[in-house]
């Protein structure tokens, strides 16, 4: 037997508030935030720039572009990747590749000009 309480749930199903809509742009969720930094232009990704990525706990990977490529007719970034850690010696990781878009969002912070 449902209570009063549980009916109602179960019988109406509320449309999400604004407020649960719009967490995400303001409290960054799996999109991006209204608060965070702003991306990186895809021109400005080009063979020898620097971008960087911190996680927050002191550990930063430092990504140097060796060159672009396509993939499937897609945009990637081929890098060198290079993470340091408090505590640890530097690591360099060897060259990767990553598709643009997801390069961009990852790296955000660009080093030097």
């Amino acid at each position: 037997m449902l209570t009063t309480r549980q009916e109602k749930t179960a019988t109406t199903a509320r449309p999400a508030s604004l407020w649960r809509q719009l967490s995400g742009a303001f409290g960054g969720g799996e999109g991006r935030s209204l608060f965070s930094k702003r991306s990186i232009d895809p021109a400005n990704v080009k063979a020898g720039r620097v971008f960087r990525h911190s996680d927050g706990s002191g550990r930063c990977e430092t990504a140097t572009v060796v060159g672009l490529c396509d993939i499937l007719g897609m945009p990637h970034v081929r890098y060198d990747l290079r993470i340091d850690q408090p505590g640890h010696r530097p690591f360099e990781d060897g060259s990767r590749v990553l598709g643009m878009k997801t390069f961009i969002e990852h790296f955000r912070e660009a080093v030097g000009s």
